[in-house]
């Protein structure tokens, strides 16, 4: 028996072949990183549209005098938050889903830009009512675009991970400040014949609403950590869900 088994021929078990994957190497990563540069071209050319625009339409209603300037404000910020829409989805797809470590960097700029803008609006606001030559309607202008900007930068805040909005809270405090001094002084040494005080109300309006706005930013709260973490969510392992 044990010499049979010795005289039969041994066959060696045959190995499974292990499964390629072509490809995955040189590919995938290739296709990767175009797709992180046409995100970051889509994202930083529909983001500069959306707030170049925003710029304008800022200027044409708080410095032109023309009648119109007023003409279709919805549709003009309909259309401005559409092309915002666009680069910040692409943009948040290519840092979050493809990884991509340039566009952050570039964000911060766009971030700092928008904060500019954002600062120069709002002196631009307090020389307005500061003149008072304003009325309900164009109040509300004011306060609308406003917003409008002040959501253009949160939502570019949104975009990174592990991003602070305090450093920014800082030049909006101090002309925070500087607004409620030019309060004081209008209101208090200004001659009465000068003075048209049905309007304080505007003044303090606006004050105090870019005043919550400012010290919700430097306290950091976490206020919106909720909606940072609800994106995060939407991608797993660095790919969309």
């Amino acid at each position: 028996m044990t010499n049979q088994d010795e005289s039969l021929p041994r066959i060696q078990p045959s190995a499974s072949p292990t499964p390629t994957q072509p490809g995955k190497n040189h590919n995938n990563v290739a296709e990767d990183g175009m797709l992180r540069v046409v995100t970051l071209l889509i994202c930083l050319v529909s983001l500069a549209i959306a707030l170049a625009s925003g710029a304008v339409l800022a200027i044409n209603v708080l410095v032109t005098d023309s009648s119109d300037k007023y003409d279709g404000i919805w549709s003009k910020l309909v259309v401005l938050g559409l092309a915002y829409m666009v680069g910040w989805i692409v943009g948040v797809y290519s840092i979050r889903g493809l990884n991509n470590l340039v566009l952050p960097i570039l964000i911060q700029v766009y971030i700092w830009l928008c904060l500019a803008g954002i600062c120069a609006l709002y002196i631009a606001i307090i020389v307005k009512l500061f003149n008072q030559g304003w009325s309900n309607p164009s109040f509300a202008k004011y306060c609308l675009v406003m917003i409008a900007g002040l959501l253009a930068m949160i939502g570019l805040h949104l975009m990174l991970e592990n991003h602070s909005l305090v450093i920014f809270a800082i030049p909006l405090l101090l002309i925070c400040l500087i607004h409620l001094y030019l309060i004081v002084f209008h209101y208090i040494f200004f001659p009465a014949t000068l003075v048209d005080y049905s309007k304080l109300w505007g003044d303090i309006v606006f004050f105090l609403g870019m005043a919550v706005v400012s010290i919700l930013m430097l306290a950091h709260l976490g206020l919106l950590e909720p909606t940072r973490r609800r994106i995060g969510r939407m991608f797993r392992n660095g790919q969309p869900v």
